[in-house]
């Protein structure tokens, strides 16, 4: 899966494998990157859209975070029937009956599979997310992530007037007329938003963010660097089952007090 900026990783002489950006040459250390602003191309991370009647009923059986808003975002537990641990993804609703998914952690095709295990349930020969479609995004929109100490700034330098939305919410943003989606993100240590741009548009944006001088482009390696400083990253590098406590979900923002997603009986065993 090379991406709409393939082109442009090549022109900075990125290394590239599966389709993930890994790194780039003379990137400077995370910590003093993070002073600024850092650029992450999220193409080939799971990166998922769900949409359909029954898509809200999907993903809050999918998920055992607090059920999100329209415009709302916050990362989440996705568990097993038995309750261990699938993987923590991000969760956007953009639209009634619209959601994204994003994983670039070292679960993410554990995900993929489940979801796949999920859309696909029958309960007497009855589909029981009929009207549910769970399909990639990559066609859709660019996943561009930008955090750091300047990251705000970087953004406000494009939305002139518009307000940007509050850690935890989603926004339609021009960014110099481009329409894009973007999503501030809960839960995490250091300002970090996530910018969906048009694919057509979306090397002009990526070159635009990199004029400022304080802007980093860096890579997946860098980004699972990123992911080690939250509270539950090492459990997203096992590969075997991973079980969990409800009580430490809960501590970290990813659990609701209804016991009505998958994984929620099996979840009380766990201790």
């Amino acid at each position: 899966m090379a991406g709409p900026l393939a082109q442009e990783h090549g022109y900075l002489g990125a290394s590239i494998e599966d389709g993930r950006v890994i790194s780039y040459p003379d990137e400077i250390p995370l910590e003093e990157a993070l002073r600024g602003a850092v650029l992450y191309d999220l193409t080939g991370a799971l990166y998922r859209f769900v949409s359909g009647d029954r898509s809200g009923s999907f993903v809050e059986a999918l998920s055992a975070s607090k059920r999100l808003a329209v415009g709302s975002c916050t990362f989440s537990a996705v568990l097993a029937g038995d309750g261990t641990l699938v993987s923590i993804p991000l969760i956007i609703r953009g639209g009634e009956q619209e959601y994204v998914l994003v994983d670039a952690a070292g679960r993410r095709e554990v995900l993929r599979s489940w979801m796949d295990v999920i859309a696909g349930m029958e309960a007497g020969g009855i589909p029981v997310f009929s009207g549910v479609t769970v399909e990639e995004a990559d066609p859709l929109l660019v996943p561009l992530l930008l955090c750091g100490a300047r990251a705000r700034e970087l953004i406000s330098d494009y939305s002139a007037d518009q307000p940007l939305p509050s850690p935890g919410s989603v926004a339609a943003i021009a960014f110099d007329g481009v329409p894009c989606v973007l999503a501030h993100l809960d839960l995490l240590p250091c300002d970090s938003f996530l910018v969906f741009v048009p694919p057509t548009f979306s090397a002009r944006l990526f070159r635009s963010f990199l004029s400022f001088g304080y802007t980093s482009p860096q890579g997946h390696a860098s980004l699972s660097q990123a992911i080690s400083k939250l509270p539950w990253a090492d459990l997203l590098v096992r590969e075997d089952r991973v079980r969990v406590d409800a009580r430490t979900l809960a501590s970290w923002g990813l659990l609701r007090p209804e016991a009505d997603f998958i994984g929620a009986r099996g979840l009380k065993d766990i201790r």
